[in-house]
């Protein structure tokens, strides 16, 4: 990953101002390609490349790869990133794999944000879901009170800014934790992965007891793939995935993402990675994107890397299960649908400085979704992610809104 030094001011709202592309390429071979044919490939190109295999032992250290190395490659999942100034040497192994069973497919790395829309709590008159003595209001729209599920034994990864490792909500909980971004550690001191930790484990609020979060036994594991500004690229939300299959996660949520437009299609590498991640009992739910105002009719695509077809995109409801003004819809054909909706509108959850915070956004939607997922595997341990996929769906509540703006409707947990 390129130094920290030079990445683009966040943090929240729009991102029509920042940049997109890193100056890097991904590189997707072919799912068939055997790993003698892609080392032919990169030598016939001159190309230097690190495997992340190297790095097992601390995969911290990946970036490493990007001034030791011309680039790095993934071998679970057969996608590569190359350095920027490489372009003779990519133009050689496109011409030379082109009409063959190892043809290899190029796209820009990409900048990749967090993703909240507001920071200020709206004052609302007269709300279809209050918040309750004991729960907050998405863990009712959630049914979370009715369910029995805590998402003991299951193992879900939280890929953002990091967490606050000493807050108090915490305390009760075995965290395994990752930072993926260049001499910074874990610990959040922005605040949105923390706020998405409270949300999808089931933090309660240390001094009331307080509900605000779905899985509250589950196992966290927290990979810092944002920088304390909210800024990361595709490169080491890929070392994240990597680090999470690793060790075993079932559930993978990111709330982050880069804006696309109309009529762009998704990711080849990160479908491969979904892909791969599903085939090994593992489903990535990743937020909609918050590029759009609704209020003033502009409602924008679904956003990278939620939209591709294997990763479940969540837009956000506010506490009238209307679609929030912010969410971004299924506007393009060639993937980019929107898969399933969760409360994302004045959401409760923790902060960074051991501190709470009330905020909005389809990263707030997303990790409800996470948290309902792993009380699934906990209820059906034997299950595969197709059949926890087809659950959130089955499970989920109807709603007189369309599917390009909410999916299948608002997402349940099981009893």
């Amino acid at each position: 990953m390129a130094s920290t030094n030079n990445q683009p001011d966040n943090l929240f709202g729009k991102q029509d101002n920042r940049p997109r592309f890193t100056g890097k390429r991904i590189l997707t071979m072919s799912s068939d390609a055997k790993r003698s044919s892609i080392q032919k490939l990169t030598r016939g190109a001159s190309l230097k490349m690190a495997s992340i295999n190297d790095f097992k032992s601390d995969m911290t250290r990946y970036n490493e790869a990007f001034q030791q190395a011309d680039g790095i490659y993934f071998d679970n999942f057969k996608v590569a990133v190359v350095n920027e100034g490489n372009e003779d040497q990519l133009s050689f192994m496109m011409a030379a794999s082109a009409g063959t069973s190892d043809q290899v497919r190029s796209e820009p790395e990409r900048y990749v944000y967090a993703l909240p829309a507001t920071t200020e709590k709206k004052k609302v008159k007269v709300a279809a879901i209050p918040d309750s003595d004991e729960f907050s209001w998405g863990c009712q729209a959630i049914k979370l009170p009715a369910s029995k599920c805590t998402g003991a034994g299951v193992n879900i990864a939280v890929l953002d800014t990091g967490l606050n490792l000493t807050h108090p909500d915490f305390s009760r909980l075995k965290i395994q934790h990752k930072s993926f971004i260049k001499r910074q550690g874990v610990e959040d001191a922005n605040g949105h992965g923390t706020h998405c930790c409270g949300i999808s484990v089931g933090a309660i609020q240390k001094k009331t007891g307080w509900r605000y979060g779905v899985a509250k036994d589950a196992n966290l594991f927290v990979g810092k793939v944002l920088s304390n500004q909210g800024v990361g690229y595709d490169s080491g939300i890929l070392a994240g995935i990597e680090w999470a299959l690793q060790n075993k996660c079932k559930v993978i949520s990111m709330s982050l993402g880069s804006g696309v437009e109309e009529g762009e299609t998704f990711s080849p590498a990160y479908e491969r990675v979904a892909r791969t991640a599903l085939a090994n009992g593992c489903i990535i739910i990743a937020a909609a994107g918050n590029e759009s105002e609704r209020e003033f009719g502009l409602v924008k695509p679904v956003g990278h890397p939620a939209n591709c077809p294997s990763v479940m995109a969540v837009a956000a409801l506010d506490n009238d299960l209307r679609v929030a003004d912010f969410s971004c819809g299924g506007l393009n054909l060639n993937g980019g649908q929107v898969d399933i909706a969760a409360p994302g509108v004045d959401i409760y959850s923790s902060w960074k400085g051991r501190k709470h915070r009330t905020i909005s956004g389809t990263s707030m939607a997303t990790p409800f979704v996470a948290g309902i997922a792993a009380l699934l595997w906990e209820k059906y341990p034997k299950a595969t992610p197709a059949d926890i996929w087809m659950k959130l769906v089955q499970l989920a509540r109807r709603l007189n809104l369309p599917a390009t703006d909410v999916g299948i409707g608002l997402a349940q947990c099981p009893s």
